[in-house]
């Protein structure tokens, strides 16, 4: 069998049916509106001492979680932020969690990626800064300790992180008491409360972080919580935005779907915090152009040499045909067809792929028109 390389002209097959884990993979191609609303939101956050609270919605497959994992990549992020002449942003994507504690779990999500030895030496030259000023943070001193012993290097980093876990025991709890730590973290409010000082911490001045950035990804999973959970989502989210005033820019990825439309969504989203929501940034389903701006832009990503032919190793004729066949679609359902085209082509050796080739696979890659 021939070189997929050598005869394809790709390094490798670029429809990813799912977007990819490994930074590296992630690339950006054509909708350039929709990556300029993100840079600006971005951008805007990064310069502006403001929280803020977007929702990004669109139909499955629209590209809302590969959104979310390349503006996570931190040359992208550091991109920006040199831009607008400030330090990175710490940002990390989370899903909604469906389980019955779902701010715990989130809460959880959040330490599992805090690199606690890392920070203490980002800030260590300013941790006198940080100490007095988490004393001007609320009221809570037993939140205002946690948050203290967090930058201090005299707490053992793993004992500092083995009680944010909560796996502490009584015995090991006294082993903070010296440093105002007196109970183990229960509650939703503690968790809460617990992020929003670190969030405001870790943008202190916009020293050395400008912004936290959190994607909450698959947000329609609302949906399948019990009201209890939806109740405490909703309250997390308004005390998160209100509790770090500064510098938090919150993502919510929410897809739209019979069974969750714009009008439904007062009944999960209440309008405590409908009202703190400042952009929706929409991710439409793609036109005929959109389809072949991105199809060229992401085949040259993958192009191994140069080619007359933009579309190659399609023809125009087969791209225009899909699209006219498949009607409105998302953009997974397109890279899915491309996709399929592409393996089986591969299989049975046939470039270029011509509108032979195209009728020979077409019932197979357009089945559900079948």
């Amino acid at each position: 069998m021939a070189d997929f390389k050598d005869t394809y002209k790709l390094t490798t097959n670029p429809f990813r049916l799912t977007p990819s884990i490994n930074p590296d993979e992630l690339v950006w191609a054509g909708f350039n509106d929709v990556k300029t609303k993100f840079e600006k939101r971005i951008e805007r956050s990064i310069r502006i001492p403001n929280s803020t609270l977007v929702l990004n919605w669109g139909e499955y497959g629209s590209g809302k979680t590969h959104a979310a994992r390349f503006f996570n990549k931190k040359e992208e992020l550091k991109t920006i932020g040199d831009k607008a002449g400030r330090p990175i942003p710490y940002s990390m994507v989370i899903s909604l969690p469906k389980g019955k504690d779902p701010i715990y779990s989130i809460y959880m999500s959040v330490i599992d990626k805090l690199n606690i030895e890392e920070v203490r030496t980002k800030f260590h030259d300013i941790s006198g800064d940080i100490k007095s000023y988490i004393d001007s943070i609320g009221s809570n001193i037993h939140i205002q300790n946690v948050l203290k012993a967090l930058f201090n290097t005299e707490v053992g980093h793993l004992n500092i992180k083995k009680y944010l876990y909560g796996n502490m025991n009584a015995t090991d709890l006294k082993s903070l008491n010296e440093y105002g730590i007196l109970r183990s973290l229960k509650e939703d409010n503690d968790y809460s409360a617990v992020l929003a000082g670190l969030f405001s911490c870790l943008t202190y001045d916009k020293k050395k972080y400008s912004c936290i950035i959190i994607w909450i990804d698959e947000f329609e999973d609302i949906m399948v919580l019990n009201n209890s959970s939806i109740d405490k989502i909703n309250s997390f989210v308004r005390e998160l935005l209100d509790n770090t005033p500064n510098n938090l820019l919150l993502f919510l990825n929410l897809t739209l779907s019979a069974l969750m439309t714009e009008e439904d969504l007062g009944s999960y989203v209440y309008e405590s915090v409908k009202s703190r929501i400042k952009e929706k940034i929409s991710f439409d389903l793609p036109s005929s152009n959109d389809f072949k701006e991105y199809l060229k832009e992401l085949l040259k990503h993958f192009r191994v040499g140069s080619a007359d032919n933009l579309y190659f190793p399609f023809d125009e004729s087969v791209i225009d045909t899909l699209i006219s066949d498949q009607g409105n679609v998302s953009l997974r359902r397109f890279n899915e067809s491309l996709s399929l085209l592409l393996e089986l082509s591969d299989m049975d050796g046939k470039c270029p792929i011509n509108m032979e080739v195209f009728e020979e696979y077409k019932s197979e890659i357009l089945w559900d028109k079948n």
